[in-house]
Order: C-alpha cells, then structure tokens, then sequence
C-alpha cells in the first residue's frame, strides 16, 4: 500500500506540474493524442477509415487514466477528484470530450498527453467540491 501510494504521489507530482513533453523520457504529446483519437472517432462514428492502432492507443490511454483516477480516489490517503465521470458515461463520451479539448487547445499540444487528458476531463466533467487546484 504504501507503494502504491508513493508511485500515485509522483505520477500526480509529474502530471500536475504542467511538464511540457520535451522534458521527457516518454514521449506521448497531445499533438499524437489527438491525431489517435481522430481516429478513434471515426471508427466510433463509422465515418471513415481509421487506424485501428491508433483506435487503440486513443481508447486506452483515456481508460488507464481513467481506471488510475479511480483508484487513486480510492486510497484513503490521497484526495484525488481532478475530475467526476457520471456513473453510465461510455468511452465514446469521454473519447470525444478529450479529442474536443485538444482541439480548442492547439497550443497545448506539446505538453504530456496524460497531463492534457485529465484538464480535458476536468473540464467536462469538474467535481461539485473541487480539491484539485488548477
């Protein structure tokens, strides 16, 4: 436990410090996170021909940052509600809320992908009492 609480302190230590990709080992720009998530949505919309690896990258990085929130909020030593998704919200949703973010914010694409996920996802889906500063 105290671990995973140690790898969720740097992983929101990494994320929350506004990181810009060039700094970075790592390299997933939102630059690339909207491209994969265009191709995400035409293949959620049957609209066109889409790269099913780029489908896939879209559809889990948005999951595993998702799936880590959850866990994150739930480890008692730890107030992490950066954002709250309605209990029946599909992937498709949450797909096309971070692809709308990272289409009104073009001059975000340089910074970290994960870093721009959750702005996106707290800015669609902020908490009533919010305990995550900006």
């Amino acid at each position: 436990m105290k671990r995973l609480s140690a790898l969720l302190v740097v992983f929101f230590t990494l994320v929350c410090s506004h990181v810009s990709a060039e700094s970075s080992n790592f390299v997933f720009t939102g630059k690339e996170m909207y491209e994969s998530c265009n191709h995400a949505l035409k293949g959620l919309d049957r609209t066109g021909k889409y790269d099913d690896h780029r489908f896939g990258v879209c559809a889990g990085y948005i999951a595993g940052i998702v799936d880590f929130h959850t866990v994150a909020t739930t480890v008692q030593s730890l107030s992490a509600d950066m954002f709250c998704l309605p209990p029946q919200i599909s992937t498709a949703q949450v797909i096309r809320s971070v692809t709308q973010y990272l289409e009104d914010n073009p001059e975000k694409h340089h910074d970290l992908a994960a870093y721009l996920v959750i702005l996106a996802l707290r800015e669609g889906y902020p908490c009533k009492e919010e305990n995550f500063s900006k």
